[in-house]
């Protein structure tokens, strides 16, 4: 098939190369503007438009996909089919229109679950045990085309947000493959959406990366398995910031000394610190203005005591 590829972020980039490898031929790839970040303001390539280019692919950016000129481009490359993985911004059915066969989308969940824009970051800091990709036809309303096919996948405790991004787009990708032979055959079956059943997995808005010690430690080990590592949980500790990138349950014994404070610290195991109920060993932390670093190297280099406490930024 003649494809016109549209995505973004990382999670798209497994989809690409394999497309790229198969018999199928992309004619263009769609991506969003480059952005300006960093201090000096530099321009920054979308991680699908870095991979485009290494692999020689043509390119397409808009800020707006859907209007007269993006119609116009698209319509121009008598696609067979669009396929949009990640890709920041939903289109509207005079773009959807414009491909011999229905679009399709790569979506990192058990459909109708959790549809939106951080369906991976959402599954993990809800504790979910389990999710998947879904191949489904698109249509104007977000993650809420038919279903073509389903894979689901265990969550291992210890995987983080980078960890079952990568995973999911490793199984988004064959499944993606499997789906466009079905088409191409005419033999996909597709099945409607419960909408009975659809979540939705809102945004992550920037003050989530400020942890509240006063949850439970469950709770603390989900949201920080589930912002890492493309975002850096933070707690307070000397008046200074304190990255908390990987931790552990702890126990539930300590029933006096107060939420915050560091209750034991094992070279083995960690910094213990009580929580709103319960513990977390913090394992690998990132102290203000410095690398990542182990807890061992945290204890070396640092005055840090049993009975000291950290806070949530909001007590400064």
């Amino acid at each position: 098939m003649n494809i016109v590829f549209f995505g973004t972020s990382e999670f798209a980039i497994n989809s690409l190369e394999a497309l790229n490898k198969s018999k199928h031929k992309i004619l263009c790839v769609v991506t969003q503007p480059d952005s300006k970040r960093d201090r000096g303001h530099k321009l920054h390539f979308s991680k699908v438009k870095e991979k485009a280019i290494e692999l020689g692919l043509n390119i397409y950016q808009t800020e707006n996909i859907n209007d007269d000129q993006s119609e116009k481009f698209l319509k121009s490359l008598n696609a067979d089919i669009f396929i949009v993985i990640s890709f920041g911004a939903l289109l509207k059915n005079n773009i959807l229109k414009l491909s011999k066969y229905k679009a399709i989308n790569v979506h990192p969940s058990i459909l109708p679950y959790y549809r939106g824009a951080a369906p991976i970051q959402r599954t993990i800091m809800n504790g979910e045990i389990s999710t998947g990709v879904t191949i489904m036809e698109m249509t104007d309303r977000l993650d809420a085309g038919d279903i073509i096919l389903q894979k689901v996948r265990d969550i291992e405790n210890n995987w983080n947000y980078g960890d079952l991004t990568e995973i999911l787009s490793k199984d988004g990708a064959i499944l993606l493959l499997e789906a466009i032979d079905l088409i191409e055959k005419g033999k996909e079956h597709k099945v409607v959406q419960n909408e009975e059943l659809h979540t939705y997995a809102k945004k992550i808005k920037n003050e989530e990366k400020y942890l509240n010690l006063k949850a439970d430690s469950i709770e603390l080990v989900n949201t920080i398995r589930g912002l890492t590592p493309k975002i850096t949980p933070l707690l307070v500790f000397h008046n200074h910031l304190l990255g908390i990138i990987d931790v552990e349950e702890g126990v539930d014994s300590y029933t006096s000394g107060v939420v915050g404070e560091v209750v034991e610290i094992d070279k083995k195991q960690g910094i213990l610190v009580k929580c709103g109920k319960g513990t977390i060993w913090i394992k690998k932390l990132k102290p203000e203005g410095k690398n990542a670093m182990s807890f061992k190297d945290f204890i070396n280099g640092n005055k840090i005591n049993v009975g000291d406490i950290l806070i949530n930024k909001e007590e400064i």
